[in-house]
């Protein structure tokens, strides 16, 4: 089928919370399986639901989702606590003087 496909993931390049992140937002139209490949891969394999219900290009569409949640997630792990002080600091109460 055109609409499917399997890809080999580095654990070098991507994080577990990421690849479950990147299947879950297939989940709606496609089957998902992710399973290890080795000590430092993932295999995710993907099929759609029903007949004509995917795009013929899932893989590069997965894997270019998986870098947008990769970057977002590396940038989470960077900023984070930076990010979360500028929250709070942005919606503390203001002091009088």
């Amino acid at each position: 089928e055109q609409d499917s496909g399997k890809v080999i993931l580095s654990k070098e390049f991507f994080e577990r919370e990421p690849v479950f992140a990147t299947a879950a937002k297939f989940t709606d139209r496609y089957y998902v399986g992710i399973q290890p490949h080795g000590d430092n891969s993932f295999e995710v394999s993907i099929h759609p639901k029903e007949d004509n219900a995917g795009s013929s290009n899932v893989i590069e569409i997965f894997c270019n989702e998986l870098i947008e949640q990769q970057v977002r997630h590396d940038l989470q792990n960077r900023f984070g606590k930076l990010r979360e002080v500028i929250v709070a600091q942005a919606f503390s109460p203001l002091e009088k003087q």
